[in-house]
């Protein structure tokens, strides 16, 4: 699998020639709309992984899982249900940087840093220097005893979030791609502070009331057993 549109010296060399935004005022109804999806799922969420599979389910119709891709060594698939288009799918896990924050370091030889549509990053590696770095500012960022974001999706084996995976989906080119991707910013102030160990990502620099996500939209119907592949330019 290639991943030279999603690392940084390609997207911006290409960036502007690849990704197709739609109008202000559409994408401000969308984020609305799927912020509101997102706030309620991670409201919902519990520390027992088998609940909040079953939660998905019964309230949105889908499991997804990590599970071996024939397209690199793992992938995301729907390991139950299916998905109507226009489904919040999965989030893109890791640490949000603003334009000027440090990241050239942790961005070389890295397949996992992707470049929001106003300039921010987010680099979704679970491991080295971007590990830490996120592992820092989570415990720089905890509020009265409480983690404020989601440390378990950095053992990609023992999440807790069943949707923090959106960074291992795989690339299917423009013609393969069932989902896209849909850059929002989720008001910290609607989610209880018990609940935002959920959340997996966390500002490199200080908290802010607003803490940029981005998801993983479907594009059209996908099956039981289907994986989930992206287009690394296809935003919403």
């Amino acid at each position: 699998m290639s991943f030279k549109r999603r690392f940084l010296p390609w997207i911006y060399i290409n960036f502007n020639n690849h990704a197709k935004r739609k109008p202000t005022s559409i994408i401000d109804d969308e984020n609305r709309f799927i912020s509101k999806i997102v706030l309620h799922q991670i409201d919902s969420f519990n520390p027992d992984l088998k609940l909040n599979h079953r939660f998905l389910f019964d309230n949105y119709g889908f499991n997804v899982s990590i599970m071996p891709s024939n397209l690199h060594n793992r992938g995301v698939f729907v390991s139950k249900g299916s998905l109507p288009k226009n489904s919040v799918v999965a989030y893109y896990p890791g640490t949000v940087y603003s334009p000027g924050e440090p990241l050239f370091i942790q961005s070389l030889s890295n397949s996992y840093v992707f470049q929001c549509a106003d300039g921010k990053f987010i680099d979704g590696k679970h491991f080295g220097i971007s590990g830490k770095i996120y592992k820092s500012c989570a415990h720089k960022n905890m509020m009265c005893g409480y983690d404020t974001c989601d440390l378990a999706w950095m053992s990609i084996d023992q999440l807790l979030n069943p949707l923090a995976c959106g960074q291992l989906v795989n690339n299917g080119g423009k013609d393969n791609a069932n989902v896209s991707y849909c850059e929002i910013d989720i008001d910290l102030k609607q989610i209880r502070l018990s609940q935002r160990k959920f959340i997996p990502n966390v500002n490199y620099s200080e908290p802010t009331q607003y803490l940029r996500m981005i998801v993983l939209i479907s594009t059209r119907r996908i099956s039981e057993g289907e994986e989930i592949l992206s287009s690394y330019f296809t935003i919403c």
